[in-house]
């Protein structure tokens, strides 16, 4: 019994820790891509502005 308590317990946590790995990825994207997007908005805006 104690043996599939611990197998659906490491089950559970290996679920849990997927869900905070994929959560995690995905703002890390998001920053990526609205970070990328705000330099290369200002690198046009002052190359614009400039010449």
């Amino acid at each position: 019994m104690n043996k599939l308590f611990d197998t659906l317990k490491n089950a559970f946590l290996d679920l849990f820790s997927m869900g905070k790995g994929f959560i995690y990825g995905f703002i890390m994207v998001s920053l990526f891509i609205v970070i990328g997007s705000a330099l290369l908005f200002i690198i046009l805006f002052f190359k614009s502005s400039i010449f």
